[in-house]
């Protein structure tokens, strides 16, 4: 059926999760020295994984919107931790794109691990850290999403500490602290909001419970999604057990039942500790993003990363702080998020780095550097699309996660090939490539093309409705952000230019390879997914859409209502320092989600 799917009796979702760590066991039973043997398993068990996940697209029910394909097992009782596993659209698109960049970050690292050396433990750090993103992206349950949160933290730190640049270890250090720091922040607002939930049910019951059902109901089709609403609601009952063995606590780790809870947390409990919840989670995401001005470790980490290591850090680790901030922060502390002043500053901080990122990646020296600062002022306009709190500006996000996964995982292989030939990333050293690798300079042109934005590219679309969703929420944040886009196609165009353009001055450069067919090909899926997503977005747009809506009827209620000329006048309001009434009634909020 829909929604659901099993091979051998084990849910899809747990094959997907856990099949990547279970070639990392198999990787140690090779010999050492059988180094071909190893790369080509490696190579070969990394599609096998991304095949796995291929179900999921065909059996999601895009109507139905909301968890699906859910799984949920007995596993810690004691803590009220479940293994419970499921995806919406928003997590489905980032599980394909993960398992898409596997493949594509172990095909690539064919020739540079060969070099490196020590093959065997490299494809074993690379395949665990795919199994704890991926756990980390299907995870229904609180507890569950941070074992995983934390968990790939360790691969990471060892790819780029043993099989990275010259400063290494600074940069893997670096990393690996930075995210710590937001990590602890957050299992302190994790366990404190572990312990409200049972106060906030018990004060609450019918408008948490009108809340859970306005989650799990599609705005499109009115279909409720019973399995997830049952989830939560048998998290709720928990509360009032009485037949829970000594020991066991009366609360719930369950996502959709702490979502359900958190509009109501303001009524119980008051605004203050709301926003102290928000900014714990708040802080480990934006780390994670990077956003300004927590992104001082994304330039050392990507510089010294291997090329997988890059590849997987853009496309995929710095989507794991936007995918929490639209999990987590907005839906389970909404009275936090549409704040005037939190909203304030996390648009001045969106903005900001957008800017900043920009004006810095202009004045990099290096292409590897300037990749990174990219990444910076891109993300800025994912977060900056969150919080205009409207369906154009959330979908505009989304998508943006996508695309820059695509674009710039692409830049960082494009690269990394640069670095294998020369070993340099000084963009100095080269100049005139374009006569020297046709082929390598096509690519290139493409991918630049599409990460500054261009119409029928994905990063167009992206860019356009994100930017449409700043300007329906505020017409000067709107303004402001179209300063990065124009800045993106300056250093953009201006490292093409020095790359590729010119005459072939460098004696070094003369009898540079041009791309073999294995490297060409490998660029082949995310060239596609470039001109299919700018010509043709709505395929991925259905997915998140239902995931977009609810979490827009849950900040701004009255959205769906009055339509965006209102949801203007409503943040002008509120920047006006005038009161709240977001969250007042949720069974309104509820029947208007219907």
């Amino acid at each position: 059926m829909p929604g659901h799917a099993e091979i051998f009796g084990i849910g899809i979702l747990s094959w997907v999760t856990w099949l990547p760590a279970v070639g990392a066991l198999l990787i140690l039973l090779f010999n050492r020295e059988k180094n071909d043997g190893i790369r080509w398993f490696a190579n070969v068990w990394i599609v096998l994984c991304f095949l796995v996940s291929i179900p999921l697209v065909t059996g999601y029910d895009r109507r139905l919107g909301g968890l699906q394909f859910i799984e949920d097992h007995e596993w810690i009782p004691v803590i009220g931790s479940r293994y419970q596993l499921g995806v919406d659209g928003l997590a489905l698109l980032l599980v394909v794109l993960t398992t898409l960049l596997g493949v594509i970050s172990v095909i690539c690292s064919w020739a540079y691990i060969r070099e490196k050396g020590r093959e065997k433990e490299y494809y074993i750090m690379l395949l665990l850290l795919q199994s704890g993103m991926l756990g980390a992206f299907v995870s229904a349950d609180l507890f569950l999403f941070f074992i995983f949160w934390e968990v790939m933290l360790v691969p990471m730190y060892f790819l780029i500490g043993i099989w990275g640049g010259k400063n290494r270890l600074y940069s893997a250090i670096k990393f690996f602290l930075y995210t710590l720091v937001g990590s602890v922040v957050m299992l302190l607002a994790v366990l404190k909001l572990f312990f409200i939930f049972p106060e906030v049910v018990r004060a609450q019951k019918p408008g948490v419970e009108a809340t859970a059902r306005q989650i799990a109901t599609s705005r499109e089709t009115g279909q409720v999604n019973d399995r997830m609403l049952n989830l939560a609601l048998d998290a709720m009952r928990r509360v009032d057990d009485r037949s829970l063995p000594p020991g066991h606590v009366r609360s719930s780790f369950n996502i959709t039942a702490l979502t359900a809870a958190g509009p109501h947390i303001k009524t119980v409990f008051g605004l203050s500790l709301v926003i102290w919840l928000f900014i714990g989670f708040a802080l480990s995401f934006a780390i994670k993003v990077p956003m300004f001005p927590f992104h001082t470790w994304l330039p050392d980490a990507h510089y010294d990363a291997p090329t997988a290591g890059s590849v997987i850090l853009a496309g995929v680790l710095l989507k794991m702080g936007t995918y929490g901030f639209m999990r987590f922060s907005l839906p389970i502390f909404p009275d936090a998020a549409t704040d005037p002043g939190v909203r304030k500053v996390m648009i001045a901080l969106s903005i900001i780095g957008i800017i900043y990122g920009a004006l810095v990646a202009m004045a990099q020296k290096d292409v590897k550097k300037l990749i990174a600062y990219s990444s910076v002022s891109h993300l800025g306009f994912v977060m900056l699309g969150l919080f205009a709190f409207n369906p154009s500006g959330i979908n505009g996000a989304v998508l943006q996660m996508i695309n820059h996964g695509i674009s710039t995982g692409a830049l960082f292989m494009l690269a990394g090939i640069l670095y294998e030939r020369r070993h340099t990333y000084e963009i100095s050293e080269f100049g005139g490539l374009a006569h020297q690798m046709p082929t390598f300079s096509t690519i290139f042109l493409i991918v630049t093309l599409s990460s500054l934005g261009l119409p029928l590219m994905n990063n167009f679309i992206g860019e356009f409705l994100t930017l449409r969703g700043a300007f329906e929420a505020r017409v000067l944040w709107g303004a402001l952000a179209t300063i990065g886009v124009i800045l993106g196609a300056a250093y953009m165009l201006w490292l093409y230019q020095r790359v590729f353009f010119g005459p072939l001055t460098n004696p070094s450069n003369e009898k540079l390879k041009d791309l073999d067919k294995r490297e060409a090909w490998q660029f082949a899926p995310l060239i596609v997914l470039i001109f299919w997503i700018g010509v043709y977005p709505e395929p991925i747009l259905s997915f998140v859409r239902p995931q977009t809506d609810t979490v827009v009827a849950i900040v701004q209620p009255d959205y769906f209502k009055t339509g965006p000329a209102t949801e203007r006048k409503l943040a002008e309001s509120k920047s006006a320092d005038q009161p709240d009434t977001v969250h007042t009634d949720s069974a309104e909020a509820a029947a208007q989600a219907k």
